[in-house]
C-alpha cells in the first residue's frame, strides 16, 4: 500500500500543538513507514520549517511543506487557513488514502487501523459531532443546529467535526473538488467543515467517538446524547483514541479557567494537566532545538565545554 499522507493546516499560532499532535501519532501508529506529514501553510518562514522537520525526523517520522495560499487568492479569505483542507481533493489524489488532522489533538490510537473501518464505497470517514448530537434544555436554543440548517442539511446529526477526517481518494471526483471552491462563497461559520459536510454528506461512514473525542464531554454529567449516540460515547469515554481540545477545553482559550472551575470532573482535570505537560514539555524542545539552529557552529562548539549535567539542564 501506498505511504499515507496525514495533512495538517497551520499558521504560526499552532507550531507548538501541532507537533505535539504529530509526535502523539507517531508515537501510536502501527508503522511509522506508512505515514508521512504534509503541512498546508501560508506563512511559515524557514526557521520553523527547519525546526518542526528536525523534531519531527527526531521522532522517526517524516514532513513536507506546500504554501498553498494562492489556491484562495480570489476569495479574501480571514481564515484562510480554516480552508485549506478543501485542498485534498485536488492536491493529493495520487494518494490511495489521506487523512486531515487538527493541530490541537493527542492521538493514542493506531489511526491507520481507520483504513479498514472504512467502507470501500464510502469516499470519507469522519465522527458525529458531539455538540449536534445532544439533547438540549428547553430553555438552550439550538444555535449548531440552526447554524447546520443555513446549509441546506436536513439531518443535522449527520454531521462530522472535521478534527479527524480519513479521505477515501480513489471514490473521490473532480466534481468533488469543484464543488466545495464553489461553496466558499457561502462564507458559512463552519468553514471548510461546512463545506465538507455539504459535499459528502450522503458518502460518509461515522467512526467511533473514541477517534474524535471532544474533551468537554468526558464528564459523565456534561449533557445527554441522542439514543443511539449515547452508548458509543460511554464506551469511547473508557477508551478515548483521539483526544479532541476543541473551544474552551484549550488551554490557551481565554475562558480555560471557567472550563475548571464549573468542570468538577477529575477526569477531566488530569487529561487537561497531561496535555499541559506534553506542550510544556514541547516548548522545551523547540527552545532547544531553536538555539541549535540559531547558533549553528557556535551552540556545537559550547556544548562541547559543558559537563553531563549542563547538558541535561539544557535539554
Amino acid at each position: 500500500m501506498k505511504t499515507v499522507p496525514i495533512v495538517m493546516s497551520l499558521d504560526k499560532a499552532y507550531v507548538i500543538p501541532a507537533i505535539a499532535t504529530i509526535r502523539s501519532v507517531l508515537d501510536s501508529v502501527s508503522d511509522k513507514n506508512r505515514i508521512s506529514f504534509v503541512i498546508f501553510h501560508k506563512e511559515l518562514d524557514p526557521f520553523t520549517i527547519n525546526v518542526m522537520t528536525s523534531l519531527v525526523n527526531e521522532a522517526g517520522g517524516t514532513i513536507a511543506f506546500m504554501k498553498v495560499q494562492h489556491h484562495f487568492a480570489e476569495y479574501q479569505l480571514a481564515n484562510e487557513e480554516m480552508y485549506y483542507a478543501l485542498l485534498i481533493p485536488s492536491l493529493m489524489k495520487d494518494s490511495e488514502f489521506v487523512f486531515f488532522l487538527d493541530a490541537d489533538l493527542i492521538v493514542t490510537g493506531d489511526i491507520l487501523s481507520l483504513i479498514h473501518e472504512l467502507p470501500k464505497n464510502k469516499k470519507i470517514g469522519a465522527v458525529r459531532c458531539f455538540f449536534r448530537n445532544t439533547i438540549l434544555p428547553d430553555h438552550v436554543p439550538p444555535v449548531m443546529h440552526e447554524l447546520t440548517l443555513q446549509t441546506g442539511l436536513k439531518d443535522t446529526r449527520r454531521y462530522f467535526n472535521a478534527g479527524l477526517m480519513l479521505f477515501n481518494m480513489k471514490n473521490i471526483t473532480q466534481w468533488d473538488s469543484n464543488l466545495s471552491f464553489q461553496l466558499i462563497t457561502k462564507r458559512w461559520e463552519g468553514h471548510a467543515e461546512s463545506i465538507l459536510n455539504v459535499v459528502f454528506h450522503d458518502s460518509v461512514h461515522f467512526f467511533s467517538a473514541r477517534w474524535n473525542f471532544a474533551m468537554t464531554f468526558v464528564f459523565e454529567m456534561a449533557m445527554p446524547f441522542q439514543p443511539d449516540v449515547q452508548d458509543d460515547v460511554d464506551e469511547s469515554r473508557k477508551n478515548i483514541q483521539v483526544q479532541h481540545f476543541l473551544f474552551v477545553s484549550k488551554p490557551w482559550h481565554t475562558d480555560h479557567s471557567k472550563l475548571l472551575d464549573v468542570a468538577g470532573c477529575p477526569e477531566l482535570t488530569q487529561y487537561l494537566q497531561d496535555y499541559k505537560d506534553i506542550l510544556r514539555n514541547t516548548m522545551n524542545d523547540v527552545a532547544n532545538r531553536a538555539s541549535r539552529f540559531f547558533c549553528g557552529p557556535s551552540w556545537q562548539a559550547m556544548e562541547h565545554y559543558l559537563s553531563p549535567e549542563d547538558k541535561i539542564q539544557l535539554s
